[in-house]
């Protein structure tokens, strides 16, 4: 054979090789919208040049930002739960835990806004099923979660300016009890299989 043949085959081998080796777990085709302008094959961390280069790396970093975010989340519930506890017992007159109540709002939702960066900035999975599952409740409720507590401080702070107190208590006790509601049934379905 000659040397120039010999040369074609070698490179075909090769690129065989490494393109074979590169990409045994392929991006889904049926990723998020958010995932797929983060991480899609273009996406934003693939420009600024921050995603891992290999597939196989970006899904250990899937693995251990949606592990860090269960553990985040699971604190940041417990927490809420607490902090919750403790608005029930002012609305039912008793306000001598008023200070720890407030004090608590900061550090629950940095650590609420710390596990919901986690999931929503992971990479994307191996694959996403079209079919309804509890994945994809899990999903669906966190954008009910994520709108109670981007809105709780705020109703929670209005509450002492506010022309009708007893109205504004109210609203901001409901929108905490789904918060919480739909956090405590996200959390349950994790544990389903998907």
């Amino acid at each position: 054979m000659k040397v120039k043949t010999k040369l074609t085959l070698f490179f075909l081998l090769f690129f065989n090789i490494y393109y074979s080796y590169e990409s045994p777990y392929p991006l889904p085709k049926n990723m998020p919208a958010h995932t797929k302008i983060l991480w899609g094959k273009n996406g934003f961390f693939r420009a600024i040049g921050i995603a891992p280069e290999k597939r196989i790396d970006e899904l250990k970093l899937r693995t251990s930002m949606l592990q860090m975010h269960q553990k985040l989340a699971l604190a940041s519930w417990a927490s809420f739960a607490y902090q919750s506890y403790l608005g029930n017992q002012m609305v039912n007159g008793n306000y001598k835990n008023h200070d720890i109540h407030k004090k608590l709002s900061v550090p629950v939702w940095s650590l609420y806004m710390s596990s919901a960066a986690l999931s929503y900035f992971a990479p994307p999975a191996l694959k996403y099923s079209d079919k309804f599952d509890s994945m994809k409740l899990h999903r669906w409720l966190s954008f009910l979660h994520f709108s109670g507590m981007a809105i709780i401080p705020i109703l929670g702070y209005r509450i002492h300016s506010a022309t009708d107190y007893q109205k504004a208590v109210e609203i901001h006790q409901n929108v905490a009890l789904v918060t919480f509601f739909s956090m405590s049934l996200s959390a349950v379905l994790t544990f389903l299989p998907y």
